[in-house]
């Protein structure tokens, strides 16, 4: 079967090899086309031609956007239409593997010029340039400062010192009302922050959580998150960054960091204290969760 030989080479292309998780996803895609057809699903063979031209992909500049998007709305109108590739779509989907998550594998079947890559989690070229796709599943934690930059802990002490021990950033009412009542003075998240975040520019945050509505705490948490994404940013020099929530099948980009919205269905729970967490990052990330209904 001569397509089956075309469908690896394919794969390579877009990046799918050299992990242990990409010789299993190419295993199962091969074997998932075959049996489809068996089951009266059509070709295989057509699912490759489909595949090898990237007009019958989702356009990657969609990569340059901000967008909350089921697995099904990045899969283009061609493939949509091809019931072996949805029935066969719908098994690879979950492939994943150390440090790969589920729908990884599955992106550069979907998007033109895209590749998975080891290095990078994803890659794709648009009007000329290569730009860096960073994957995270849902519930990720993201890191603000370098680890070894602060001891762990050190976040409490902060804590005890400005706030009398509550924590800022909890969506618990009872909690944030206890924070509020401490802060008498907006600027006091000023030194916190500088001290919180070692070896990062806070300047931003701290105009935004100072001059706005911090006592907000959507707002409140936003502005944390928006900080550390850009602060991870930064690190990674990534383009774009994806929230894959693989058991409900949702997938989140963000591009453009200052226009994060409701729209997206996320929010951000920054851990703004350390108590018994073992996490092997510095004090002051933050998590981010997909909603599962906006």
């Amino acid at each position: 079967m001569k397509y089956l030989d075309k469908l690896e080479t394919l794969a390579e292309s877009r990046g799918i090899t050299g992990h242990r998780a990409a010789t299993r996803f190419i295993h199962d895609l091969k074997t998932n086309l075959v049996y489809h057809e068996l089951m009266g699903y059509g070709k295989a063979e057509d699912v490759v031609e489909l595949l090898s031209d990237d007009n019958n992909l989702t356009d990657n500049a969609k990569l340059n956007t901000n967008f909350r998007s089921g697995f099904d709305g990045l899969i283009s109108p061609a493939l949509r239409n091809n019931e072996n590739f949805m029935a066969t779509f719908r098994v690879v989907l979950d492939n994943n593997g150390k440090g790969v998550g589920a729908g990884e594998l599955v992106l550069p079947l979907l998007l033109s010029n895209y590749r998975f890559s080891n290095d990078s989690d994803g890659e794709f070229d648009y009007n000329g340039k290569t730009y860096k796709t960073e994957i995270k599943k849902n519930g990720a934690s993201l890191k603000p400062v370098k680890t070894g930059l602060t001891q762990k802990g050190h976040i409490d002490e902060l804590n005890k010192k400005y706030f009398d021990g509550t924590v800022p950033g909890k969506r618990s009412k009872r909690k944030q009302d206890a924070h509020l009542a401490t802060v008498n003075d907006p600027n006091v998240y000023r030194e916190y922050f500088e001290q919180v975040y070692v070896g990062c520019d806070t300047t931003l945050l701290c105009e935004e959580i100072i001059n706005g509505d911090y006592q907000d705490i959507d707002y409140f948490t936003t502005k944390l998150g928006q900080f550390a994404l850009r602060e991870y940013k930064k690190v990674d020099g990534w383009h774009n960054i994806m929230y894959i929530d693989g058991d409900k099948e949702i997938v989140v980009n963000i591009t453009d960091i200052d226009s994060i919205d409701n729209a997206l269905g996320i929010y951000f729970a920054p851990v703004m204290h350390r108590g018994g967490d073992v996490q092997a990052i510095a004090d002051g990330y933050v998590n981010v969760q997909i909603k599962a209904k906006i």
